[in-house]
């Protein structure tokens, strides 16, 4: 039987059905809170385990999930976890008590961590070129808005009740859209191989899930325990865990096997804080939204659809800036995660003391300005999050970098729920009054305020990628702008912007360095190609000119950083020797410097070009008999000085 052909578009659209559901359960659960913990008649600790237990099953096996769909197929671990996230779901919403749901929840992780690894290999595979880079920009906007959706949805299904299932309608509304989504996936999406040699590191797997569960069950339950010494002793036994772990993994790597986290990849410069980073941004957005849900229905009374309504103002924030953000990434590089972090914590801490002031007496229309801001900032640094980390990671580890990232992306949410539950139960106490909650979460807000800035400082860490200079916004500026930033540190002797003129060197040297291996292999037209690219470099050839001026044969600033692309120029002038192209009794050295003459010696001295042939460098006819002339050169040089003859 001939397989159907391929559409890109539903297949596109199925996966992201599936990453919709995996991400939006992250967050449904929220504003469902009170309902959950008064007709399960649970407590506080309780009820975020119901939010923990599936994070932390999904952050646990993510890369398992991924394993699992080289070894057995995508399309059949992507309609698997389907099917399990359905039937959990299910078993979510017939629960009977705390402990069902929460197991039901641990099971519904699975389902996501199985389902979620496989979307991004079938975009991978289904799409190329610019549709595959279209299809990854659709792919990280349906994270962005499931990310807000949870709160909106959730609440929108406890106010209107259907069938009067109150809280299990957020659970049970996930049943008929993953079975239609699996029937769609089984039509849709393209038959693949299993990948050979591929194993489960099922060590890994058991040791990591039980170091994070001895981490994140005390902190969720100890407080409502009284914190116990079982609970004391789990926490201690953290430590050991997580190294045990990182030996086991160590082991597995050296064994030859394949372990779950391949230790190696934390040498890259990016990865450590870059998870780091990951992780605190998380963190900081579960601990805001849980104990805003909280506070909104418990302390104040709000209703689920008021509560829901009130997160519409961040809501809005997060979905412009998350489509936004994308486009900045290449002229701001990861200074738009700085940006949008260090925005959000503002907000939150404008959203602490307009909470502090109003008490019991807060009305939503009092939140929804700070909580815009809130939403701005989280969208502009969770949108390109994963791949500005990963960006400084080598092309070949970069599926495993993302893996990790998204990894430590869910083990902070799982912290983010234990730390803001500390800390709001901790300061409310006994009283649960309106006042009582406005107190307690106008501490939260800071301390998420705190963990946001501490991201952005692990973010200032992270390495800047080849090609992009640290401080990329100024080598954007018009020519005249980057020229008054090298008159500033020149005319100061250094002293005055030397930080500022390393990050647009930086840029200028790579973009050199690129030219001379893009150059093409004709001599001549190796000459007319850098005068035509020396078009970008106006700013850099008249600092070039004063410099000169100032230090004459002196040794000039940054003149260590600057010799590795002299040296690239000549070796590349002596590669075309060695393949014949350039006579070998030419001095390579001196050869570079009549090559960069030649490129650039109508821009040098701009005005003798205009008194010799009253042109100027920049009109097109100018342009046009200088590159023929560099062309004609070029090939004189490189035939010896003999002419070719015209065919």
């Amino acid at each position: 039987m001939p397989s159907r052909p391929v559409r890109p578009g539903l297949v596109l659209a199925t996966v992201l059905v599936g990453t919709f559901m995996a991400i939006l359960d992250v967050a449904i659960v929220n504003v469902a809170v009170p309902a959950i913990r008064t007709d399960l008649d649970a407590g506080y600790g309780g009820v975020e385990l119901v939010i923990s237990a599936y994070t932390i099953t999904y952050a646990c096996l993510l890369v398992t999930g991924g394993r699992l769909g080289d070894l057995v197929g995508r399309r059949r671990m992507f309609i698997t976890g389907l099917l399990v996230f359905s039937a959990a779901s299910a078993l979510c919403g017939a629960a009977p008590n705390i402990e069902v749901l929460i197991a039901a929840r641990a099971l519904q992780g699975i389902g996501g961590a199985l389902l979620y690894p496989q979307v991004l290999a079938i975009i991978q595979t289904t799409f190329e070129g610019e549709r595959r880079g279209r299809a990854l920009g659709t792919f990280g906007a349906v994270i962005g808005i499931a990310s807000i959706a949870g709160q909106l949805i959730g609440g929108t299904l406890l106010a209107l009740d259907p069938f009067g299932l109150g809280w299990r309608s957020v659970f049970l509304v996930n049943v008929p859209v993953g079975l239609a989504a699996a029937f769609a996936a089984a039509r849709t999406l393209p038959a693949d191989q299993p990948a050979d040699g591929t194993r489960l590191d099922r060590g890994g797997v058991g040791l990591g899930v039980l170091a994070l569960l001895l981490l994140s069950v005390p902190l969720l339950e100890g407080r409502d325990l009284g914190w116990p010494l079982w609970i004391l002793l789990a926490l201690v036994a953290t430590a050991p865990a997580g190294y045990a772990f990182v030996r086991y993994e160590k082991r597995v790597a050296d064994g030859g096997g394949q372990p779950l986290v391949r230790m190696e990849l934390f040498r890259a410069r990016g990865i450590a804080p870059g998870v780091t980073a990951a992780a605190l941004f998380t963190a900081s957005y579960a601990a805001y939204l849980l104990t805003l849900a909280v506070h909104l229905q418990a302390g104040l009374g709000y209703t689920p659809m008021m509560s829901a309504l009130t997160f519409t103002p961040g809501a809005v924030g997060f979905f412009i800036t998350s489509l936004v953000a994308p486009r900045l990434v290449p002229l701001l590089g990861k200074h738009v995660l700085t940006f949008g972090m260090v925005t959000a914590a503002l907000g939150l801490l404008g959203a602490a003391g307009t909470v502090a002031a109003a008490g019991a007496d807060l009305r939503w229309w009092q939140l929804a300005p700070v909580l815009f801001v809130v939403g701005l900032g989280q969208g502009f640094a969770l949108s390109p999050l994963v791949g500005t980390v990963i960006s400084g990671v080598p092309p070949q580890e970069a599926g495993s970098g993302a893996g990790v990232v998204t990894t430590s992306m869910q083990t902070g949410n799982v912290l983010g729920v234990a730390l803001g539950g500390l800390v709001y139960f901790t300061v409310l106490g006994a009283d649960h009054g309106g006042a009582a909650s406005a107190r307690a979460f106008a501490v939260v807000l800071p301390v998420c305020a705190a963990l946001l800035l501490l991201g952005a400082v692990c973010v200032g860490r992270l390495p800047t990628p080849v090609g992009e200079a640290s401080n990329a916004i100024v080598e954007r500026l018009p020519g005249w702008a980057s020229g008054f930033a090298y008159s500033m540190f020149l005319a100061s002797g250094g002293r005055i912007g030397d930080r500022l003129f390393a990050d647009v060197l930086a840029h200028v040297r790579e973009r050199r360095l690129r030219r001379t291996q893009e150059a093409p292999e004709s001599f001549g037209d190796f000459l007319a190609y850098h005068y035509g690219a020396q078009a970008e470099d106006d700013a850099w050839l008249a600092y070039l000119q004063r410099e000169a001026l100032a230090y004459a044969h002196g040794k000039v600033p940054h003149e260590d950083e600057r010799l590795p692309v002299l040296r690239a120029q000549v070796e590349e002038v002596r590669r075309r020797q060695e393949a014949g192209r350039v006579p070998q009794d030419m001095d390579p050295e001196l050869l570079r410097l009549l090559a960069f003459a030649v490129a650039s010696y109508p821009r040098l001295l701009p005005q003798i070009t205009r008194m010799v042939t009253g042109l100027n460098p920049d009109d097109p006819r100018f342009a046009d008999r200088w590159a023929q002339f560099l062309r004609g050169l070029g090939e004189r040089i490189e035939t010896g000085g003999a002419v070719r003859e015209t065919p």
